[in-house]
């Protein structure tokens, strides 16, 4: 049994319309825990009015899923990626996937012919490192990806030259002190992206791909070099060479929308002041803790409080052993989401990625698929309180703090840590939320890193310092379960408390009526 989203985000004034698979009866579309339609499936399909911006929960007898409105798709971005063109691929089950993730944008990873000429000679080309590519595929998917309610974006180095177009671009090129030139590998170089005959070249490059479909770029850099020299020894700082970059590009090709990809979080504090659609950052060590993650994400919401973050960090875990690194997906999804941010890792028909190659991704169950899957969905449907969430963890929870209390079998703690369930309170319209993400069966807070699949967590409390008369109003939400249920509160004295159900890793517990 599915509900399968017929887009991954949907217009407003657009029907929220939802593929029923083995899904008979009522179907119900809810905003919070709030039923704002109901509708009959009839031909294994199911139709809601046109609803108002935000995030929206859909469940039946047995399934559930999610979906939101929005008129700008990367307001809420969730990213993907192919990155296999073979001529004769189907796309059906890309769609799909768009789909079953909500995924909003797609990278269209190494799908050019070379890095400093995007366009191929011939319909039928190899690329770059010899693999064969069709570009009427790249079209087949563009347009597959667009009517799943996705926005395709073209994958694009900013300042990468291969061996042939070397000899033409060598006298614009990033040198090391000591003469030789700055590279990727052996087989691309980088050119000097302040150049001017660069940049016009590769923003005509850029705008001679739209006629395939693209809806923006997603520019890539590599994180080194920091700084370097010209041919004539003149120093190029890419702080300051990127947002001059990225503006640039918006000037020359205005009808497109665009990501740049901050290396290990270089340079962010200089990009977000640059014309593009979000922060995104590709994570490397040293941020190797959940910890690390954590501050990524609200940094960059610090730094540009209007734009939505991507962090894209790779799970080697699932080169090895499944359950385990499902288990760590959980904890890296738990962490971004309710941080506010968004992560890119699942693609193709049934993959997630591994490291920065993407077409050596990992192929995973449908099983995995699913269970990561309803991780989004609770991201999807409660994205009016995670997105708009200020963090109050460090004013009402722990140490001095009397505003919220949270008792466990094992540690409670207000940082992420093995052996500890990690709490935090985030302010919401209408009051708290806390999230309640579970590592007590965990040596260590290490995202990318098999992790013991651990039982649900059982005999949490969660209580809240009363204000008035009237109690609150407690209700639980998790990605297994994630229709918000009601919590009858114990009274005592000074508190109003509830026992929240067991729960798998996640769960969120929102706390409304004047108690922010």
């Amino acid at each position: 049994m599915e509900l399968l989203p017929a887009k991954a985000t949907f217009a407003p004034g657009e029907p929220i319309v939802v593929e029923a698979r083995g899904v008979a009866g009522t179907v119900r579309l809810l905003q919070l825990d709030r039923v704002v339609a109901e509708a009959e499936v009839e031909g294994g399909r199911v139709s809601f009015p046109t609803q108002a911006e935000g995030g929206y929960g859909i469940d039946a007898d047995g399934a559930s899923t999610a979906a939101d409105v929005l008129a700008d798709p990367l307001t809420r971005p969730r990213y993907g990626f192919v990155s296999h063109y073979e001529t004769d691929r189907a796309t059906d089950g890309v769609a799909e996937n768009v789909r079953r993730f909500h995924v909003n944008a797609v990278q269209f990873y190494d799908w050019m012919y070379r890095h400093a000429k995007l366009m191929p000679p011939a319909e039928e080309f190899e690329d770059a490192l010899g693999r064969r590519v069709s570009l009427g595929t790249v079209r087949r998917l563009v347009a597959a990806v667009r009517e799943a309610g996705s926005l395709p974006m073209a994958y694009a180095a900013v300042y990468a030259v291969g061996v042939e177009a070397w000899p033409d671009w060598e006298a614009d090129g990033l040198f090391r002190r000591e003469g030789s030139p700055w590279m990727l590998g052996d087989f691309l170089w980088n050119v000097d992206p302040t150049s001017e005959r660069w940049l016009t070249h590769f923003t005509a490059d850029l705008r001679s791909t739209l006629e395939v479909g693209f809806a923006g770029f997603h520019l890539d850099q590599y994180g080194s070099p920091k700084w370097a020299e010209r041919s004539d020894g003149s120093p190029v700082d890419l702080v300051e060479a990127f947002p001059a970059l990225i503006d640039r590009v918006a000037a020359d090709v205005p009808e497109s929308r665009n990501i740049f990809n901050n290396v290990n979080d270089f340079p962010t504090f200089a990009t977000v002041r640059a014309n593009q659609a979000l922060t995104y950052i590709e994570v490397w060590a040293p941020h190797t803790s959940l910890t690390h993650l954590a501050d990524l994400v609200t940094k960059a919401r610090l730094l540009a409080p209007d734009r939505p973050v991507i962090l894209a960090a790779y799970l080697s875990a699932y080169q090895g052993d499944e359950a385990a690194a499902l288990q760590a997906e959980k904890l890296q999804l738990a962490t971004v989401f309710s941080h506010g941010g968004t992560v890119l890792l699942h693609g193709e028909e049934a993959a997630v990625l591994t490291e920065a190659y993407y077409v050596t991704h990992k192929e995973i169950s449908f099983a995995t698929q699913d269970a990561a899957r309803r991780y989004f969905d609770l991201a999807v449907r409660y994205g009016d309180l995670l997105f708009a969430a200020e963090d109050v963890t460090r004013t009402h929870l722990g140490g001095e703090n009397e505003e919220v209390r949270i008792e466990a079998p094992g540690t409670v703690a207000t940082d992420a840590g093995g052996g500890t369930l990690w709490g935090r309170v985030l302010r919401v319209p209408d009051g708290l939320l806390v999230s309640l993400i579970d590592l007590s069966a965990q040596p260590d807070e290490v995202w990318d890193a098999a992790k013991v699949p651990s039982p649900p967590l059982d005999g949490v409390r969660v209580s809240i310092l009363r204000r008035g008369e009237d109690a609150p109003r407690f209700a639980v939400a998790s990605p297994n379960a994630p229709r918000l249920e009601s919590l009858d509160p114990e009274r005592s004295e000074r508190y109003d408390t509830v026992t929240v159900p067991a729960f798998d890793t996640w769960a969120l517990v929102l706390i409304r009526d004047g108690t922010a």
